[in-house]
């Protein structure tokens, strides 16, 4: 009778308004501290204890109906002359970034983009690229985010898939994109240096880096039976090409120089299709997130109902690539959404910079590799005061129990107030769906659902509702920040999206009222926070003549936590050798980005299988848990 009742109630809130959901919400939040009395309910998604961390205000959201240009800008017209962007030195006010802005539109324009159309930005974190994120959004154009160590097939599908007719490229990897652009229907590749917004002094800073860089990979790299260094990487090289598809930043944004003309700025619409982030499944097959507008603003207005100590002026180190929704959102869309002066990092190497940007950041949201390299830093000892650092998050990954305490006892030796937050996100919530801040901030948590997300474990492959303590489900989500669906894939949309809940395939449990997460989706590999799935690899591995059977698991790395390894059984008549080896790389190279290229590969005879005739994992981990052991005994 009581599942009954809870499937009919279940019912009701699905048709409430807005207006009577908030007032609903209010009620609960009341009747949780006990300020009114009313009837309880045993499932936890209908009750909602962790509303109790909210206060009345927070739960009573008025979302803006803006796109994310407009809502960007308009929290800061009143703030123009405001450090909006920070870069190797230069400093980039809102009043600057608002006209580099138009510049592109009109550039974009001029190459033929229009509402609409899909611009594929494959790009780092660097100026040109964010402000091509809201060109588009100015325009009514949809920002399509890849990972710039996209392989040249993987760029290839996308723009193909999305249909887009203009990219935008680091210039480190067009040539990736110059060998497929013929098989697309690429019109105009924008290709951008890293050093096109850098001052000199920025530069200079930068080619003295590189040089400590390489002296310290020569001695440390270096071949110890012939003395001879690593040899240079070929993708250093500078870009160069005959194509004329092809131009450079400056001479794109040159297409219109002499057009001073006030930018149309196109209207905000109600689900329009705004970013698509490319992601992969649960087979592994990488999709399109469909986010819109809304997604990313009111994921900016949930944040603030969690964390109050953004203030304008603050500074905060935006290293998480905006190709990726905790970097596009939490590390730019936010801060700058408040004011917020966002130091942007196109990767962080080297110590010395690490200690830079500690020293000078009010806020850091990183992932745990992040983290450890700072507790691993031999010039670490340096730092003895952090009373200026007011919030630091990681995420793309699972920190370790031991890495979180052991960071906030760093913390708290240097008199910083703040404490690790942590959360869970997917892209297909843009960023974050739960968060541990404050008074809900546990070593292991994930913390509490954000607020106006409905939340419930569910036993894996139902609809059953888990509401005891300690028992494993699959976590389930419902809210304004959940995308439209997969682009072009209605068949992983509906499979993911039920009766308005969206079924991630993670999984978590209850403990004293916060979660804590348990497993990523099957078997993915998480490499320096980046997601590495196995039967991609497997996928193209196997298009290898001399390959029988392949199966790639996840293997412990100090520094990158994993890497992907590869178990291969050859052929009969194939032998392992140097060349042969080569092979399989250079096959990986060319369809795979840089973080699910194999870090070993080892060959045998039978790969161990289940009763059931899978291939067991499970056993393959453990044996190389094993191998690690058994080197630490030694």
């Amino acid at each position: 009778m009581q599942t009954e009742y809870l499937e009919q109630y279940s019912q009701k809130l699905n048709e409430l308004t807005e207006k009577e959901r908030k007032l609903r919400n209010i009620y609960l939040r009341k009747l949780e501290i006990g300020e009114i009395q009313g009837p309880r309910l045993e499932s936890r998604s209908i009750n909602k204890s962790w509303l109790k961390f909210y206060d009345e205000a927070g739960l009573d959201i008025e979302y803006p109906k803006m796109t994310m240009y407009q809502y960007m800008m308009n929290k800061n017209r009143d703030h123009m002359d405001d450090v909006a962007l920070r870069y190797f030195g230069r400093k980039i006010t809102y009043k600057e970034f608002d006209e580099n802005i138009d510049k592109t539109v009109r550039s974009l324009k001029k190459m033929g983009v229009k509402k609409g159309d899909k611009v594929t930005i494959c790009m780092p974190n660097t100026p040109e690229g964010v402000y091509a994120v809201y060109a588009c959004r100015k325009m009514g154009a949809v920002a399509a985010m890849i990972h710039p160590k996209s392989a040249e097939n993987e760029i290839k599908n996308f723009v193909n898939e999305i249909d887009s007719k203009v990219v935008i490229i680091l210039d480190r990897f067009a040539k990736n994109l110059e060998t497929v652009i013929n098989d697309t229907k690429v019109e105009h590749a924008v290709v951008v240096s890293p050093t096109d917004s850098m001052t000199i002094k920025g530069i200079a800073k930068v080619i003295s880096r590189s040089i400590k860089s390489k002296i310290r990979a020569k001695f440390k790299k270096a071949d110890e039976k012939n003395k001879k260094p690593v040899k240079k990487d070929e993708k250093t090289e500078k870009f160069t090409t005959d194509d004329k598809r092809f131009t450079k930043w400056n001479e794109f944004i040159d297409l219109t120089k002499n057009d001073n003309s006030k930018v149309e700025e196109q209207p905000y619409e109600k689900d329009a299709l705004a970013v698509i982030l490319r992601t992969g499944g649960s087979t592994g097959t990488p999709k399109g997130v469909e986010l819109t507008d809304d997604n990313f603003n009111t994921m900016v207005e949930q944040f603030f109902q969690n964390e109050s100590n953004f203030k304008r002026g603050d500074k905060l180190l935006a290293m998480m690539p905006i190709f990726h929704g905790f970097g596009l959102c939490s590390s730019v869309h936010l801060p700058l959404s408040v004011g917020v002066s966002v130091n942007l990092v196109p990767e962080l190497k080297g110590e010395d910079m690490l200690l830079e940007v500690l020293k000078e950041e009010n806020h850091i949201i990183g992932v745990p590799t992040f983290l450890d390299a700072i507790l691993k830093s031999k010039l670490v000892g340096k730092i003895k005061d952090l009373s200026h650092l007011k919030y630091i998050v990681s995420g793309g990954d699972s920190d370790t129990d031991k890495t979180e305490a052991d960071f906030n006892k760093f913390l708290e030796e240097r008199n910083c107030k703040a404490k690790l937050c942590k959360g869970y996100g997917l892209a297909e919530m843009v960023a974050g769906a739960t968060f541990a801040c404050g008074e809900y901030n546990k070593i292991g948590s994930i913390g509490i659902p954000m607020v106006d997300t409905d939340f419930k474990l569910v036993k894996p492959g139902t609809n059953e509702e888990i509401n005891e303590d300690d028992v494993v489900g699959e976590m389930c989500l419902k809210g304004p920040s959940v995308m439209k669906g997969y682009y072009g894939n209605e068949e992983e949309t509906n499979e993911c999206l039920k009766n308005g809940w969206f079924h991630t395939g993670d999984l978590a449990v209850w403990k004293d009222g916060l979660l804590y997460f348990k497993q990523r989706k099957g078997d993915m590999i998480i490499n320096s926070g980046i997601n590495v799935y196995p039967r991609e690899i497997e996928r193209v591995l196997i298009e290898h003549e001399a390959i029988e059977s392949v199966t790639v698991i996840g293997v412990y790395h100090p520094y990158k936590k994993q890497v992907p390894k590869a178990y291969i059984k050859l052929k009969e008549g194939y032998v392992v050798s140097n060349d042969l080896i080569n092979e399989f790389k250079e096959l990986c190279k060319k369809n795979l980005n840089i973080y699910s290229n194999p870090y070993d590969y080892e060959f045998v005879n039978e790969v161990p299988q289940t009763l059931l005739g899978k291939v067991n994992r499970k056993a393959l981990k453990e044996k190389e848990q094993t191998k690690i052991l058994t080197l630490q005994s030694k």
